[in-house]
């Protein structure tokens, strides 16, 4: 009888690939790498490096307030270099005795500020007196001003622009003044030593005040 050869079984087990090891969980991880706290130098130095940012910002921006504002005080005004004067001032030059005359010029007098106006106002016979708006000049105006040798004259400004320059028009003792809210500009002439009475005469037409500008001598 033939022999059925059985085949033989593989004494050796298979080899199994050897599997690459299996990556570690995230818990694993975590526990292996802990995040790193920074240290307390590194905090304060974090810390230093905002404050100097912080300081470095606020000290640029009140440098440049300063010269902002250093820069507007630069800024010289048209009429700047002319003797201006207040709504009180002008109370005191056309002051209304109720009598047909007019001025307390004693109220000047022995003031060192009002040294230079004091001598004007007795030493000429018309006190002129210029209302006009910083934000909207006459630019002939202006030119015609600048041309002319007031050196000594009773010549002075108000801005109407200003708080002070507003009043003029609201204190009750100016009303004799007949003063003009609605005007750029005005020109007051006071004659002081006029026939009785003493008169005011008040120009608000641009053209009229350059004739009366040009008898100014």
């Amino acid at each position: 009888m033939a022999r059925v050869q059985q085949p033989q079984k593989n004494s050796k087990p298979v080899a199994k690939t050897q599997a690459s090891k299996n990556p570690k969980s995230k818990q694993e991880l975590a526990k292996t790498n802990p995040k790193r706290e920074p240290s307390k130098n590194e905090i304060l130095f974090f810390r230093i490096g905002l404050m100097v940012i912080a300081l470095t910002i606020i000290t640029v921006t009140i440098i440049f307030i300063i010269q902002y504002f250093m820069d507007k005080e630069e800024e010289k005004g048209i009429f700047d270099d002319y003797t201006h004067i207040t709504a009180s001032d002008l109370r005191y030059l056309t002051y209304n005795h109720g009598d047909s005359t007019y001025g307390m010029f004693d109220f000047f007098m022995g003031k060192e500020e009002y040294e230079d106006l004091y001598q004007a106002i007795t030493d000429n016979n018309y006190i002129y007196v210029y209302f006009y708006r910083a934000s909207d000049l006459n630019d002939t105006i202006v030119e015609q001003i600048k041309a002319m040798d007031l050196e000594g004259k009773a010549f002075f400004l108000i801005n109407l622009d200003t708080a002070d320059g507003q009043s003029v028009f609201t204190n009750g003792e100016l009303s004799h003044l007949n003063l003009d809210q609605s005007r750029q500009q005005m020109l007051l002439t006071f004659d002081v030593d006029g026939a009785n009475p003493q008169t005011f005469r008040l120009d608000s037409v641009a053209n009229q005040i350059r004739i009366t500008l040009n008898t100014i001598n």
